[in-house]
């Protein structure tokens, strides 16, 4: 008997305690509610979904994509913790209970393992027989805290000695709060690089300060930032220029060898907003493709030793032969369901026929419906089992509010990036 899978989309989890620190928190906490869309293609399709508000227009997209067995259930309350709001309310408890079956047993793969999921659990198990199995989560909390910090990174890379070689973390230090960060930014810009200021558990490309040599705003535009106070701090070299965009995902599991899930090409408009993921047979010919999924194999096998479970993820700059690690997610990705997509709606081999991918669309009107959507999309639209390119609308959550993100396949990269295009054209964004 297959055990049935429960999904927390708790992505809003990971970036709260960090945002409220933002200008217009409100608008940054709604894409990630939109983002809680995404688990309708993590692991099985048939599943119950747990999401912070109902997935928007759901139902054309169970249709439309042959979703018949997705359940979707939202908590009464919101209160920043997904897991803490399904405790609060007794007829979603009872109806996760009931989604078990006879097996009592259920398999859950959340966006972000926290401490209230352990809580979630406990009380499964204790008042309503349920055994929860964890494929993705790390038994420890505090370690999986600690690699999806900057500081984490850089000293787990540094303890494997990847502070030199063609896959690296850029040169750099940590500061223990906003008051060592003027004098290495200003001993960072003496050696002529310009350098890049990180919060610690930053999230998203919230707060980042980019100084270049001759700046003298430093400590001004650090007290204006609201994203600084007495945390760890990272100061690395900004890497700019001819630079490419590379991640990879891997899983970790319990009792196996690590293994890469996928690798993207993040697509950014400007220097720090990340706006879609693309994953093709033809990223395998990049020359950052062997030593970062090298270089990121070992991470894996690292954290595996030190007690890590799951999923994770590292996003990459490459330039002149080398790639640089800048920053670790541990949790699933804003890219996984790309490849889980490709996986369920094309097939296990996708990526020997197909480019699948995703990206975000700004700027359109307040209030667009899914109908309007379509129209303006008109031929494009397709759904991958009955055609070999096409967009899919997905994300739909956040649409009232001018975004919209979709789903792109076809049958290689540069046919891709035109759908893209096409779609951007369509959409009437270039005008």
């Amino acid at each position: 008997m297959t055990t049935p899978t429960l999904c927390v989309c708790n992505a809003v989890d990971t970036l709260r305690d960090f945002a409220v620190r933002a200008d217009g928190v409100d608008e940054l906490l709604s894409e990630c509610y939109a983002q809680q869309d995404q688990a309708l293609f993590w692991g099985p399709l048939e599943k119950m979904l747990i999401t912070y508000e109902p997935i928007g227009d759901l139902d054309w997209q169970r249709t439309f994509l042959g979703l018949d067995g997705v359940v979707n259930l939202s908590p009464a309350g919101r209160t920043g913790s997904l897991f803490a709001d399904m405790l609060a309310d007794p007829e979603l408890m009872a109806a996760v209970a009931a989604h078990a079956g006879p097996g009592r047993r259920l398999r859950l793969i959340p966006h972000t393992t926290t401490a209230d999921l352990r809580r979630f659990t406990e009380v499964l198990r204790t008042r309503y027989g349920v055994a929860v199995e964890l494929p993705e989560s790390p038994p420890r909390q505090d370690l999986r805290d600690l690699l999806d910090t900057k500081t984490g990174l850089r000293d787990l890379a540094t303890d494997l000695g990847m502070t030199d070689g063609t896959c690296r973390i850029p040169p750099g230090r940590h500061c223990a709060g906003k008051h060592e960060v003027p004098a290495a930014v200003r001993a960072m810009l003496a050696t002529g690089a310009p350098c890049i200021v990180k919060p610690d558990r930053g999230e998203a490309s919230l707060g980042l300060l980019i100084f270049r040599p001759g700046d003298d705003d430093i400590t001004e535009r650090l007290a204006a930032s609201t994203f600084y106070d007495e945390d760890p701090v990272v100061v690395e070299e900004f890497l700019d220029g001819d630079i490419s965009f590379p991640s990879v995902e891997y899983m970790v599991p319990a009792n196996a060898p690590p293994h890469l899930c996928y690798t993207t090409d993040m697509l950014f408009e400007g220097a720090t907003q990340l706006r879609g993921n693309v994953t093709a047979r033809e990223l395998r010919d990049r020359w950052w493709y062997r030593p970062l999924t090298e270089g990121g194999l070992r991470l894996a096998k690292e954290m595996q030793r030190r007690g890590y479970r799951g999923r994770f993820g590292i996003d990459a700059i490459g330039r002149d032969g080398v790639v640089y690690l800048h920053d670790l997610n541990a949790r699933r990705t804003g890219s996984s369901h790309v490849h889980e997509f490709g996986e369920h709606l094309i097939g296990p081999g996708y990526l020997d026929t197909h480019a699948v991918g995703n990206y975000d669309f700004y700027g359109l009107p307040a209030g667009l419906a899914l109908p309007e959507v379509l129209r303006r999309l008109g031929p494009l639209v397709a759904s991958p089992r009955h055609a070999d390119r096409g967009v899919v609308p997905t994300e739909l959550t956040d649409l009232p509010t001018g975004r919209l993100s979709c789903m792109f396949y076809a049958p290689n990269l540069t046919e891709l990036h035109q759908l893209i295009v096409s779609a951007r054209a369509a959409l009437g964004l270039d005008r």
